[in-house]
């Protein structure tokens, strides 16, 4: 009976000692998920701007048709968009929740006022 009570004890013991610390790893883990997701994220932001001037650069030398040039940029436009709001969402820790389309196109018509607002600073400045 004393040998069961103390391997009880011991179990005990072992759990409280090692629990925090396998929680601590476990939290560690997370927030560097996070801060990689983070990174991955910033990344293709910068890839989908990337992206977006040189289909400006596409169009005005030539190599797209108007229609061609109109779709293609607003496909990525609402790609860098939901880039943006993930890339939100994640700094500020909220987990996606899903939005409604009315939402989604005002989003993208403030990005797209700003990508001009861009434009035409560049444009000015080469002038």
């Amino acid at each position: 009976m004393l040998i069961v009570f103390l391997i009880v004890i011991s179990v005990l013991v072992f759990t409280v000692i090692v629990y925090p610390l396998l929680k601590g790893v476990q939290d560690t883990e997370k927030k560097s998920s996070v801060k990689d997701q983070l990174a991955q994220l910033l990344l293709q932001k910068e890839s989908s701007y990337l992206d977006l001037k040189e289909l400006e650069l596409d169009y005005r030398m030539g190599k797209l048709s108007q229609q061609d040039y109109e779709r293609l940029r607003s496909k990525l436009e609402r790609a860098s968009v939901a880039l943006l709001k993930e890339t939100e969402q994640l700094e500020l820790g909220k987990p996606r929740e899903k939005e409604n389309k009315e939402e989604i196109d005002q989003e993208i018509e403030q990005e797209i006022l700003r990508m001009r607002r861009i434009k035409k600073r560049d444009k000015g400045e080469k002038e």
